[in-house]
């Protein structure tokens, strides 16, 4: 699936939208083998766009703490690939 993912994106234009972040979520993952245990959490931004569709990106710890739901701006993406968010 990923490296399909990952080619389906690079064959996808680039594209920027007029969007609002709707919500955000966070999903954490607890891992435990032999004798080490650990957990890994993945960031999530749902956008509406202008024609109503909502669109959900994974997104870097960073990112997702500079967000905030209600913000309105410019979102780049390519395929399901979250590409860049400014506010504006």
């Amino acid at each position: 699936k990923g490296i399909g993912t990952w080619n389906q994106n690079n064959q996808s234009p680039r594209l920027t939208v007029d969007a609002v972040i709707v919500s955000k979520r966070m999903d954490v993952r607890h891992h435990r083998q032999a004798n080490h245990s650990g957990s890994s959490t993945s960031y999530y931004v749902t956008f509406q766009v202008e024609s109503k569709d909502r669109m959900e990106f994974s997104v870097t710890g960073t990112e997702y703490g500079m967000l905030a739901e209600g913000d309105q701006g410019k979102l780049s993406f390519q395929g399901s690939r979250y590409l860049s968010f400014s506010r504006g």
